[in-house]
């Protein structure tokens, strides 16, 4: 047996050890029913062809039960409790979750980096972070908001946007610049103004760089939305920010 194959084969026992590790005899009772349904949605996943037998698997814990497992898909998309970690799903994880919300955008930034799990914290539960109070508003630039406005009426007199109820608007932290988006009647995903094609989004990235990982997340939406059959987005985007610079719904 070649060197490589022997090593291939360690790993795999490696790996099996590790998950007898992690079966139920050694896994508190207030995680075990979280940890029952993980297991079984990274079955599927594997069944599916979404992730290989036997890839690193991450377990994080919340101190009221939560279990949020993550592993790295064959595509080397970020797979999260056996679903692909799309912009809707990380958004209700956030919603179900709380208490890992932070995590999850950890690895939806380390997703649009094509980072994977590098850096992730060691399995575990994590601990409950000290009582804050909510971070202060940045100012919005009134001048941009008005112009972006503008831009959107063009779009609901032309039919693309209904009255833009639910728009996510998002001011720069330093008050110079915003984002106006609003889901459009066939669609698409309009900000300030136009379909947030790829050249609209590195202008407008050039014109509001400090916003630059909001157009991110607004880009990956984007690209969800797209595929599936085209569908009235008017108040797709109410709710959907969960960021604190977040002004929604407008």
């Amino acid at each position: 047996m070649g060197r490589d194959a022997k090593r291939a084969k360690q790993a795999r026992r490696d790996k099996r050890r590790r998950k007898e590790d992690l079966g139920l005899d050694g896994v508190p009772p207030l995680f075990r029913a979280g940890f029952v349904r993980v297991a079984a949605a990274w079955d599927r996943a594997v069944e599916a062809g979404l992730m290989a037998d036997g890839a690193e698997t991450k377990y994080h814990f919340t101190p009221d039960g939560g279990v949020l497992s993550v592993a790295e898909g064959r595509s080397g998309q970020v797979l999260v409790n056996g679903e692909r970690l799309t912009p809707s799903v990380a958004e209700r994880l956030r919603r179900e979750m709380p208490l890992l919300a932070g995590m999850i955008s950890f690895y939806e930034d380390n997703q649009l980096a094509g980072r994977g799990l590098a850096g992730a914290p060691e399995d575990g539960v994590m601990p409950l972070a000290p009582p804050r109070g909510p971070d202060p508003m940045p100012a919005l630039d009134e001048q941009a908001l008005a112009e972006a406005q503008a831009a959107t009426a063009v779009l609901v007199r032309q039919g693309k946007v209904a009255e833009p109820v639910g728009a996510m608007v998002i001011p720069a932290p330093r008050g110079i610049g915003v984002l106006f988006a609003v889901g459009g009647r066939d669609g698409e995903l309009y900000v300030n103004g136009r379909a947030l094609t790829g050249q609209w989004s590195e202008e407008l990235r050039a014109k509001v760089p400090e916003l630059s990982s909001d157009l991110d997340r607004l880009q990956a939406m984007r690209a969800e939305w797209l595929d599936s059959p085209p569908e009235d987005r008017t108040l797709a985007l109410a709710g959907a920010c969960t960021d604190p610079n977040c002004h929604t719904p407008h």
